[in-house]
């Protein structure tokens, strides 16, 4: 092989590589995982109840170039229910870190829990800030959690995004 040949093969793979992140944009799907590690709950005077968490999170990627692939976060949320038990609202943040330092933040709300279209519990969520790779990061997607055991939930989620 040439060199002209192996240069141009090796700046195709750099831009190739470069393009996963800086000016990208796509889609993507996959699983979270989260663990409860601090869940307070204040029981109001209407009966209804607050729940304020603390927990971690995973989010695995079906495709290891998407943005979110083996993204660990810290999360805080607040879930509230009705005095019947039944659920009434929730929303939260989360903070990603990768093990070369990069951030990427988003949050989530619950949109639906308990019906027919989503027997557990479902929702939306979106980046708002990033650093590193991931500054300039936005998107916006949607999730729906299938399971709760414990301390422990997980569940699918999807979305799009771009990436300046």
């Amino acid at each position: 092989m040439t060199r002209k040949c192996s240069a141009t093969l090796l700046m195709v793979f750099v831009l190739g590589t470069l393009s996963v992140f800086a000016g990208d944009s796509g889609s993507g799907s996959g699983h979270f995982i989260n663990h409860n590690n601090l869940v307070e709950i204040t029981e109001l005077d209407d009966g209804s109840s607050s729940l304020v968490m603390h927990y971690s999170s995973v989010t695995l990627a079906d495709d290891s170039s998407h943005p979110s692939a083996d993204m660990a976060a810290e999360c805080v949320g607040v879930m509230r229910t009705n005095a019947d038990g039944s659920f009434g609202s929730g929303e939260g943040t989360c903070f990603g870190q990768t093990a070369d330092g990069d951030t990427q933040s988003y949050w989530w709300k619950v949109d639906a829990g308990g019906t027919p279209a989503c027997p557990d519990m479902c929702g939306s969520w979106g980046y708002f800030a990033g650093t590193g790779k991931f500054k300039g990061l936005q998107g916006t997607g949607t999730w729906q959690r299938t399971n709760l055991i414990g301390d422990l939930s997980w569940g699918t989620w999807k979305n799009s995004y771009s990436m300046p």
